[in-house]
């Protein structure tokens, strides 16, 4: 169970059956968060109602000079606890480097080693034609070099988590959806998911906070099962941070919480 893929459903690729909301083209500015935050979550996993954590996933923000410009590094990593890298062993690299305010991103990695699957990727946007040059290693073999065509306002995946915490949510309606354009290996995924409502969520070690509730809907595959949710919680500030979300898999049940914070932007929302 690849437990620390729960952390990139954040800004999950499945489809959602309603209507997007529409938005600005990628005309938004960063108020969100700055170099020099960092968000860890605990991901846990039941089976027959036992919950045990297994694993954590961190994010963080630095500013670094690249390409001749002073850019933002988004940094993701995921590891399994030692007790369970006998059963499956996790140790996941995801970064990206992009523009601190328009959040336009200019060339993402990826490491990753997943039960003994090994996967490297890199992206440089910005090529000539609009498109996006793209490098798959798997497994040690030979490197794939091809080029996507991009659609305008594209992002990979990391660089979507960050850019769905700066869309405006202020006065929505349950029902609403929000689509974002996300890259993955050589295809171009139409991000969705749906406003619930508002909800208090109780964190450990946070207390309550309130919450902007999601909704997807996910497409099975390896992981899901058709007709399965993954639900998703949000601090109701100006952070707008992740701060739980759960799903059923095929075998069992995976969630992910907030664990700790550090360098916000904001003041966290109903923190006790």
């Amino acid at each position: 169970m690849r437990f620390y893929k729960l952390i990139f459903l954040l800004t999950p690729f499945f489809a959602l059956k309603a209507n997007a909301q529409q938005t600005d083209g990628c005309k938004i500015t960063n108020t969100a968060f700055a170099a020099g935050e960092k968000i860890c979550y605990e991901v846990s996993y039941t089976w027959f109602l036992i919950w045990t954590d297994v694993g954590e996933a961190c994010f963080t923000i630095n500013s670094d000079n690249r390409f001749g410009k002073t850019l933002l590094h988004l940094k993701a990593t995921g590891k399994s606890y030692q007790f369970y890298d006998w059963f499956f062993k996790v140790r996941d690299l995801y970064e990206s480097w992009v523009d601190p305010v328009s959040l336009a991103p200019h060339y993402y990695n990826r490491n990753i080693y997943e039960g003994g699957f090994t996967k490297e990727n890199e992206y440089w946007f910005n090529q000539p034609g609009d498109s996006v040059k793209i490098r798959i290693r798997r497994k040690g073999g030979p490197n794939k070099f091809v080029s996507v065509k991009s659609p305008g306002c594209l992002f990979d995946v990391v660089t979507a988590i960050y850019y769905s915490r700066c869309l405006n949510f202020s006065g929505i309606k349950p029902e609403t959806v929000f689509p974002i354009k996300v890259l993955m290996d050589e295809e171009i995924f139409n991000v969705k998911y749906k406003f619930l409502g508002k909800e208090d969520r109780k964190i450990s070690g946070i207390g309550k906070v309130p919450c902007l509730k999601f909704q997807v809907d996910l497409v099975a595959g390896d992981i899901f099962s058709s007709n399965q949710k993954l639900l998703v919680w949000i601090t109701d500030d100006a952070n707008k941070l992740p701060v739980y979300i759960e799903s059923p898999i095929r075998v069992g049940s995976i969630q992910a919480r907030l664990k700790s914070q550090q360098g916000l932007r904001h003041k966290l929302a109903g923190k006790n």
